[in-house]
Formats: C-alpha cells, sequence, structure tokens
C-alpha cells in the first residue's frame, strides 16, 4: 500500500497512469471498452443534487455501439506501478444525457454530460398517494422507496428510530427529494451514489470528529500546484441557531437552540458582543436528539462557510464523498489545518489538473 502511495505521489520523481472506459448496460454489466474518448471531465459537488458528474467527448467510430437512452460509461484510473504492475481505481458509473452532436470538417463529435445514478431518483415521482404508517423504521423505508425506483444497489446503515405518526404524501412527490427528507429526520447525510454504483448513506458525524482521509502538503516534493484561495467572510455571520419541528399530523413540536460562545471562533457571541440568530421551522424530526444534532449540524456548517480554502493538485483518484483533509500549506497557515472537502474535479488526462475546494474544520 505504501509503494502505491509513493508512486501517487510521485516519490520518484515522475509516475505513468492512463484510462479506460467501459461500456455498461444498465444493469451494470461490461458490454465493451470505449476507445474513442477524447477527453473527459469528472466532477463531485457535496452539497449538489446529483453530486457526481461527468463531461465525454466522443469521436465519430465508437457513437454507433452507444445507446444513449441505457448505456452508461465506468472510467477508470490505471496507475502503471515499476514492476510492471497496474493498480485501477473506478471513478463513478455515468448515465448519459443530453449528447451534443459537433460536426467539425469531415469529423462529427458528441460531447455527452453525464450523471451518477441518483438521476434515476431526481426523474421519478410517486405516480399515487403514498402512505407510510406510524411506526415504521425509517432505514427501511428509505431502502423500500429506493427499491421501488429499481435501485438494488443499496448500503444504508440500519437506524431503529420509527415514524411517530403516519404520513401521507401526494401524487407527483420526488422520489429524492422524499428520500433526503427522510435521512434529515434521522440526522443522516443526504442520499450520495459511490463509484461503483451504490447508494449510500450514514449518520452524520461532526466535522472535527472525523478522520483525516487525504494529507496535501505544499512542502518538499509536493503534488499541490500553487493557486491558492483563501476566502473570509464573516459578514452577517450567525452566532445563534433555532430550529423547531412541527410534526404535521399531530401536536408534537421539538424546540433546539444552539448558541456560539467558542471563544477562539471570530464570530461567537462574546467575540462579537450581540447576538445575530438563524431561525427555520422545519416539518417533522424523529426525535429531541435528532433536531439536537441537525442544529449542531447547520450551525458547524454555517461557521465553516467564511474559512474557505481552494487549491489545485496533480491527479489523486483516492479522493471519494465528505472527504477530510490535512493541509499543510506554510504560506498561508501559521499550522496545518484541517478542512472538509465540498468539491473536486479532474480533468481525465496524463497531465490533468485536480482542482479543490474546501471549508475550514471548526468547532462550537
Amino acid at each position: 500500500m505504501q509503494e502505491i502511495e509513493h508512486e501517487l505521489r510521485f516519490k520518484r520523481g515522475t509516475r505513468n497512469l492512463s484510462f479506460k472506459y467501459l461500456l455498461l448496460n444498465r444493469q451494470d454489466a461490461v458490454i465493451g471498452v470505449l476507445d474513442g474518448i477524447e477527453s473527459a471531465k469528472i466532477s463531485y459537488r457535496e452539497f449538489a443534487t446529483i453530486k457526481r458528474s461527468a463531461t465525454f467527448d466522443l469521436d465519430q467510430y465508437i457513437q454507433k455501439n452507444i445507446n444513449f437512452l441505457t448505456d452508461q460509461i465506468e472510467p477508470f484510473f490505471i496507475l502503471h506501478m515499476p514492476d510492471g504492475g497496474e493498480v485501477s481505481w473506478e471513478l463513478g458509473i455515468f448515465m448519459l444525457d443530453s449528447p451534443e452532436r459537433n460536426i467539425v470538417g469531415h469529423r462529427t463529435k458528441r460531447n455527452v454530460n453525464s450523471y451518477d445514478k441518483s438521476m434515476i431518483i431526481e426523474a421519478d415521482r410517486f405516480t399515487s398517494r403514498y402512505f407510510i404508517r406510524a411506526g415504521t423504521q425509517y432505514t427501511a423505508e428509505i431502502t423500500k422507496i429506493l427499491a421501488m425506483s429499481g435501485i438494488g444497489k443499496i448500503r444504508i446503515p440500519m437506524y431503529p428510530a420509527t415514524m411517530l405518526e403516519d404520513r401521507e404524501y401526494p401524487v407527483g412527490t420526488k422520489i429524492h427529494e422524499i428520500v433526503n427528507d427522510l435521512l434529515k429526520e434521522i440526522n443522516y447525510n443526504s442520499i450520495s451514489v459511490d463509484e461503483v454504483g451504490f447508494f449510500f448513506s450514514e449518520p452524520y458525524v461532526e466535522p472535527a470528529q472525523r478522520e483525516v482521509t487525504q494529507r496535501y502538503s505544499a512542502q518538499q516534493d509536493s503534488i499541490v500546484i500553487a493557486d491558492f484561495t483563501e476566502k473570509l467572510d464573516l459578514t452577517s455571520q450567525p452566532n445563534v441557531f433555532i430550529r423547531v419541528a412541527k410534526n404535521l399530523e399531530s401536536d408534537n413540536e421539538f424546540v433546539s437552540v444552539i448558541e456560539n460562545h467558542n471563544p477562539t471562533s471570530l464570530t461567537s457571541i462574546p467575540n462579537r458582543g450581540r447576538r445575530i440568530v438563524n431561525y427555520e421551522e422545519i416539518d417533522n424530526m424523529s426525535s429531541q436528539q435528532a433536531l439536537d444534532n441537525y442544529t449542531r449540524r447547520i450551525a458547524l456548517n454555517s461557521m465553516s462557510t467564511y474559512g474557505y480554502l481552494s487549491f489545485q493538485s496533480a491527479l489523486m483518484p483516492t479522493h471519494g464523498s465528505r472527504e477530510t483533509l490535512f493541509c499543510d500549506f506554510p504560506m498561508l497557515f501559521d499550522a496545518p489545518k484541517k478542512f472538509n472537502e465540498t468539491s473536486w474535479e479532474m480533468d481525465l488526462k496524463y497531465d490533468g489538473i485536480m482542482s479543490h475546494e474546501c471549508r475550514q474544520v471548526v468547532e462550537l
């Protein structure tokens, strides 16, 4: 493993890499290899509805082999090791959408926008009124709803909480919206699709409690490219967060108040000398504890937005969802800092660049 890490990080001064693109059918079975992809770019956006997307430029010779309505493309990053072996990383499974046809001279090309499989539940809606009975376990119901949209690859750990009251949704309610609303009520992360096509979510963990998953240094032998941006935006940052959950079918009401008294926080009540309140009423929450956890989550997200960092690096195929970065950039910080990566983008070519956008990890 260390040998692979050293090779990725240019410890020999260079590295040898390539890319492979598989054509899959709608069941994710391989039906071919695409040799005519001229360029590709992959993006991940933590706060986007569909988090992982890609664009592919296809030459005229492979277009006839693709069913743009049902086929998918799975790109791979391949690292060629000094001993002749290969290590590969899946970079996502992408459904094809909006192929744009361009004719240049005697050549026909297509620029294809593509998205991860959450495109399925973003397009799907309830076709009749949908009823959920009180006492139904949240995670079991979420899995059931995903399965109704034809999703079979699901990885959501069980949560024991059950719904406090009956729930009914009207015709036309979007599946993606309901799944994320139910996940929010138990303080899980919003639904995501991983690099091999599994729908997943997990309990939200405060950023300060997360383990570091990626390390970047601007010191000697760095893979970081000098193009840093740091932003501090302190204008009107709240330091009090209030959430009131009113369950729609009963008189149950949960109230949660989180105040920022952290003396090291620039926007805390002691440092500002006044309270700046952020208030919102929301529909339904599984318990008082879930609402308290959710309100802390909102507070931490709000506080982290004023510490923003963007930088570029060599391509690193090990990035997925909700990465925690340890950044040692002495030109910006006196000491290394932890950041949550909120988005990344990779240009899939030999000398491609990876862009990172991050929020600083803060504590209440």
